[in-house]
């Protein structure tokens, strides 16, 4: 369910129009987030940190999709 919920996010985002990639950022600490990401067809870039909540970092994967395919 949560894999078909970011598909239809993702295919909104495309019927728009107006930005090239999709970004998401999982902690590495969480294996189920990671996996909706790689089903839904996202690449994972690697590592980063990413602000969540604000004022605090987190290791983060950065996962992309193509929202122009």
């Amino acid at each position: 369910m949560a894999t078909a919920a970011v598909r239809a996010v993702v295919e909104a985002a495309s019927a728009v129009g107006d930005r090239r990639h999709a970004h998401a950022y999982p902690s590495v600490d969480n294996p189920a987030s990671n996996a909706v990401c790689r089903k839904a067809g996202f690449t994972l870039l690697g590592e980063t940190e990413f602000e969540y909540p604000p004022g605090h970092l987190m290791r983060s994967n950065d996962w992309r999709t193509d929202l122009t395919r």
